[in-house]
């Protein structure tokens, strides 16, 4: 075995798809001078958690695990730029990318109606005559934290009476990330809710529909990176987060990848991080119970109430 390279591996473990982890890693390690060169180890199964350097994950896991104690604290110089809501406590872990929650507006209905009348998420209410198609909110963790940072944002009584406001537009409550972002790409819906990740994964080539993020802000999951407590690697994995943050050959792999995430520093050193009030995080359910009580109270109030929903 090749020491040199042995003692320069870091084994990462992520939540996120494989592929575009190593597609990143492998970057930033290309860009190394040869002798000083990190070889990255890509790890995807819990099991394999305990023996990762670094965790590449959604901030819900990186809360849970700096809440457990087992991350230890970062100083990283790019980290320096990001505002305190993209960084865990204590620095103990940071954001490195975002997906934000969009709308797949399909063309032939923009054109008819224009593009100036859904800028912003209280245009939607008022687009009375649109098929509106979206994911069940209490499907997956994409979805809950959906719900839960736009309601941190409007106010639990102000969200629900959101979607109430668009409950008769909604053509379909989706079992899957694909199925709105397919029925906006077709015309068998109008506007479609979804994530900017979904749009990117599912459709490879150019389709008649465009993405919004409104104006004001949207909801979004963070994904970010945390040294686990034993690691003897935080040096190494401190250069590759400072890479990932502010080098734009990282931002080149965010669109290479079709990941359809956004870097939290999208003009890297040169400018300022994405501004903190139009990302819309979880801030007030700040437990499991918390969510919970929140998707049931969406599914009461909304999701099971009888309007014009297709069965079909």
């Amino acid at each position: 075995m090749n020491t040199t390279v042995s003692k320069n591996t870091v084994k990462v473990y992520t939540t996120l798809d494989k592929t575009f982890v190593e597609a990143l890693c492998g970057k930033f390690t290309d860009s190394q001078p040869k002798e000083k060169r990190i070889v990255f180890e890509v790890l995807n199964q819990e099991k394999e958690m305990l023996q990762a350097d670094c965790i590449i994950g959604e901030a819900t896991l990186l809360q849970q695990k700096a809440a457990e104690g087992s991350l230890q604290k970062i100083s990283a110089e790019y980290a320096d730029m990001l505002p305190a809501e993209l960084k865990g406590n204590e620095e103990k872990w940071i954001t490195l990318f975002y997906d934000p929650a969009v709308l797949l507006v399909n063309q032939a209905y923009s054109r008819k109606v224009g593009q100036q009348q859904f800028l912003h998420w209280a245009d939607l209410p008022k687009q009375t005559e649109a098929r509106l198609v979206m994911e069940n909110l209490s499907d997956n963790e994409s979805t809950v934290q959906f719900l839960a940072g736009l309601s941190s944002r409007m106010g639990q009584q102000e969200c629900m009476e959101y979607f109430k406001q668009i409950r008769p537009l909604i053509k379909q409550y989706a079992k899957f990330p694909i199925t709105p972002v397919r029925m906006a790409a077709t015309g068998d819906a109008d506007i479609a809710i979804t994530r900017r990740s979904h749009i990117f994964k599912y459709l490879q080539n150019d389709f008649p529909a465009y993405i919004l993020i409104p104006e004001e802000g949207t909801p979004v999951n963070l994904y970010g990176i945390g040294v686990t407590q034993n690691s003897k690697k935080q040096k190494e994995v401190t250069a590759f987060l400072n890479w990932v943050l502010q080098d734009s050959e990282a931002r080149t792999v965010l669109m290479t990848t079709r990941s359809g995430y956004l870097p939290v520093l999208p003009r890297g050193e040169t400018g300022q991080a994405v501004s903190k009030g139009t990302l819309w995080v979880n801030t007030f359910y700040k437990d499991r119970q918390s969510l919970e009580k929140l998707t049931e109270g969406w599914l009461r109030k909304i999701r099971l109430t009888d309007a014009g929903e297709d069965k079909t």
